[in-house]
């Protein structure tokens, strides 16, 4: 018969429990391991998702905003003595606020919506609030971390000064980025100078040399990145293979031709010299036909490419216009629908062609998206050429260009992505 007890000498029962309690340890480390792994797993799932919802919540209040901007519009024909500009509100919240942060935004793609971009985003809605209400001091007030953060972008991304302009090495995407991020600080910058000599100091007295004029600058930025978008889908203007083509050469040309012609534009816009809007607006034009020549001709093919076709042809229409409105002081027949050819400027440029570039920029990773974009471009077209002008002068259009507006946000904010499109 076994017996019921063993006994072991001291020294084994001393190496038992040693070993038994290594054990326990070691299941002990384990067990605490496996838990903390999943823990972690937890958390890194719950912070994908709270990510995930901050991105989401940032595209929210992109179209809100965007809403907003086209809606007060028409604010001022339904509330005229509000107190309040709404033309200013229209203008700010479009190219200041969902504008310049989508251009911080696709600088710093890579980060997506960084600190500075969101801390850039509330500044320019205080901004554009304070300018409505005409409580300028707040405008300059804001205008200061927003010129900082946008400055803090562009250096970090391509240096202090703009050296690439020059350079043969850099594309000419990077050269229309930099352009727009340079243009956009500059842009708050004469704002802010505008604001001090009309509101405060007085010096220079120029009938244009007004707020409302200069606050107009705030679409360039937005014309620049888009071409920097189109110039990125022609193959032969990137310039990184160390040999320049014909498309280089037409790109380096537009390039200055734009950029130039802008500035010239505005000086002459102060100067009151008519005859120089007129040289100024018909050679932009002509930029403009260039453009979009070459980038019909070169651009690969594409969803973007139709999009930015159509932006490209909203911009020639801009040019058009600008130039009849200019010519209104020369032909007198121009002169009685002046407001009318106005609005429809305003319109197309604000509506038609930035939104067409903005339209890339949001969806830039996305491209194919699920959408006829035959079918939006006519959408499109038909809100910014027939309601949207219409509704400066009509409460039932106003409404319509709204609900349309809505629906063509939605289409570009929400549309579902990474299916191939039935008509490009």
């Amino acid at each position: 018969p076994y017996k019921k007890s063993i006994h072991f000498s001291k020294k084994y029962r001393v190496e038992l429990k040693a070993c038994f309690h290594g054990m326990t340890e070691s299941l002990k480390l384990f067990l605490i391991a496996v838990a903390a792994n999943r823990c972690y797993s937890i958390f890194l799932r719950k912070f994908t998702l709270l990510d995930a919802l901050v991105k989401r919540l940032d595209h929210i209040f992109l179209a809100v905003t965007m809403m907003l901007a086209f809606g007060f519009g028409f604010a001022g024909f339904l509330w005229p003595d509000a107190g309040i500009s709404f033309r200013r509100l229209h203008v700010f919240l479009f190219n200041l606020c969902s504008g310049g942060t989508l251009v911080l935004f696709h600088i710093s793609r890579g980060l997506g919506y960084t600190h500075r971009t969101r801390a850039f985003f509330v500044l320019s809605l205080l901004y554009a609030t304070s300018a409505a209400m005409g409580w300028f001091f707040l405008t300059l007030l804001f205008s200061v971390p927003m010129v900082l953060l946008t400055e803090s972008v562009r250096i970090s991304r391509f240096g202090f000064l703009p050296w690439g302009f020059f350079r043969r090495d850099n594309t000419m995407t990077e050269k229309f980025e930099q352009a727009a991020l340079l243009c956009l600080s500059l842009a708050i910058v004469i704002a802010s100078l505008v604001i001090v000599n009309s509101e405060y100091l007085g010096w220079l007295n120029y009938p244009k040399l007004k707020v409302d004029v200069f606050f107009l600058g705030y679409s360039f930025p937005l014309s620049l990145i888009t071409m920097s978008l189109m110039f990125r889908f022609i193959p032969d203007s990137k310039g990184t293979d160390g040999r320049s083509s014909a498309s280089r050469y037409l790109g380096t040309a537009a390039f200055w031709l734009v950029n130039l012609g802008v500035i010239i534009f505005f000086v002459f816009i102060i100067a009151g010299w008519y005859a120089g809007e007129i040289i100024a607006s018909v050679t932009l034009m002509i930029t403009v036909i260039g453009i979009f020549v070459l980038f019909l001709v070169k651009a690969q093919k594409g969803q973007q490419k139709a999009f930015l076709l159509s932006g490209m042809s909203f911009l020639f229409l801009t040019a058009v216009t600008g130039v009849l409105y200019i010519l209104k002081y020369y032909i007198p027949a121009i002169d009685q629908v002046h407001r009318f050819m106005l609005v429809l400027h305003a319109t197309i440029s604000l509506y038609g062609w930035n939104l067409s570039g903005l339209l890339i920029i949001i969806r830039f990773n996305d491209f194919p998206i699920r959408m006829n974009s035959l079918l939006f471009i006519a959408f499109h077209w038909i809100i910014v050429l027939v309601l949207s002008p219409l509704g400066e002068f009509s409460p039932v259009f106003s409404a319509a260009a709204f609900l349309g507006w809505v629906l063509v946000l939605g289409l570009v904010f929400y549309s579902r992505s990474g299916v191939k499109e039935r008509a490009a």
